[in-house]
């Protein structure tokens, strides 16, 4: 018969004592974080630790170190439990710091009928109560360290796991301070680079919630008119509305990690043509160590560049014929793009109707292989 064990002052110092020695350990030496978890689910026997940072609202979970999660759960957890746990709630409301009993504050028979508790926790050997620790670690991001163990031991485990997480609660918290700071240099010093080789265009570095990071000299000018990049309050939109929701597009696709290439968006703004190309930035090697807890996030090198300076003269785009099979009616439409007229403004001066005009831009987007209008004037705008 296994001996029971007394959660007694002495006893609750040794733990909190293991428990921050590996958090010291993992993240100023050369420690694993699982044994961050371990030293704290060891001590009760039958529980399982966890020890998180995942942001919420863009559903992205940052770093997750376990111990006694079977391989299949953990996987189903970091793959889609994650993002539907009921506890969620809970942990985004509360405080900064706060330690917490499920039983005292959300059990879990009170989401009983939900797709997490009988798929996930129900079948993980009943350990559906639980005590956690909750700090922040960067904007979104909740870092959670917490204990399940089996409702039968509730009585003898919760108020020592309790105990237990407020005294380490220090030791993580020093720790995220740390690598918040580092993650900050290391953004800095990636943002500088980029923008370092980059003088003679308007280049600037933000992350994929369109927030700038750093500007250059011709970026920040460009920010002020406003046109045809803004930074409102720090937050990039696009002068022209579909150029910036394919903008978002990509930007979401960045930060999904969907992509990993460069992307561009080209348009027309008050008389210029407009490429604005977007490349994620990768910082150096692997991340280790204290990074690992707050890795660097996913930042975006921006470069804006003038295709087509405003100009009084049109240029004929007579070169179109033989190389695209533009009839002079359609060349003379694309002039009347490239000066700067809507497709309504090109019909009114033909005398044409709207859905002639219409058809003729079908025709011409078909033979010069172009999927929608910014592309064909990013076209024009190089041969012209």
């Amino acid at each position: 018969m296994r001996a029971v064990v007394d959660y007694d002052e002495a006893r609750i110092v040794a733990i909190a004592r293991d428990v921050s020695e590996a958090i010291d350990r993992a993240a100023f030496d050369d420690g694993d974080w699982n044994d961050v978890p371990t030293a704290l689910a060891q001590a009760f026997p039958g529980s399982f630790g966890a020890f998180w940072n995942i942001n919420y609202r863009r559903t992205d979970l940052n770093f997750l170190a376990t111990h006694n999660i079977a391989p299949d759960f953990l996987k189903s957890y970091a793959e889609h439990f994650a993002f539907i746990n009921p506890w969620t709630a809970y942990w985004e409301n509360i405080r900064n710091g706060t330690v917490a009993a499920s039983e005292v504050v959300a059990p879990a028979r009170s989401f009983d009928r939900t797709e997490f508790y009988n798929d996930w926790l129900k079948p993980q050997k009943d350990v559906e109560a639980a005590a956690g620790l909750k700090l922040v670690g960067g904007q979104g991001e909740i870092v959670t360290f917490l204990m399940h163990y089996p409702l039968s031991k509730s009585d003898r485990y919760e108020a020592a796991a309790v105990e237990v997480l407020s005294r380490v609660r220090g030791s993580v918290d020093r720790s995220i301070s740390l690598a918040r700071l580092l993650r900050k240099r290391s953004e800095m010093a990636l943002s500088g680079a980029a923008l370092l080789e980059r003088p003679r265009c308007a280049a600037f570095v933000m992350d994929t919630n369109r927030a700038v990071r750093d500007a250059n000299a011709l970026a920040a000018e460009l920010f002020s008119r406003g046109s045809p990049v803004s930074a409102l309050r720090g937050r990039v939109s696009l002068s022209d509305k579909e150029a910036d929701a394919r903008f978002g597009q990509m930007l979401r696709a960045i930060g999904n990690a969907a992509e990993s290439g460069h992307s561009v968006v080209a348009f027309r703004d008050a008389g210029s043509a407009w490429e604005v190309l977007l490349a994620p930035l990768h910082a150096g090697g692997e991340t280790s160590g204290i990074l690992t807890l707050l890795p660097p996030r996913r930042l975006v090198l921006v470069l804006v560049t003038e295709l087509k300076p405003a100009a009084q003269e049109v240029p004929e785009l007579s070169n179109l014929a033989p190389l695209f099979g533009l009839t002079k009616a359609e060349i003379a439409f694309c002039r009347k793009l490239l000066a700067g007229e809507s497709v309504s403004e090109i019909a009114n001066g033909q005398k044409l109707s709207v859905e002639t005009a219409r058809t003729r831009m079908k025709s011409i987007l078909h033979k010069t292989d172009s999927p929608r209008q910014s592309h064909l004037m990013l076209l024009l705008s190089r041969f012209s």
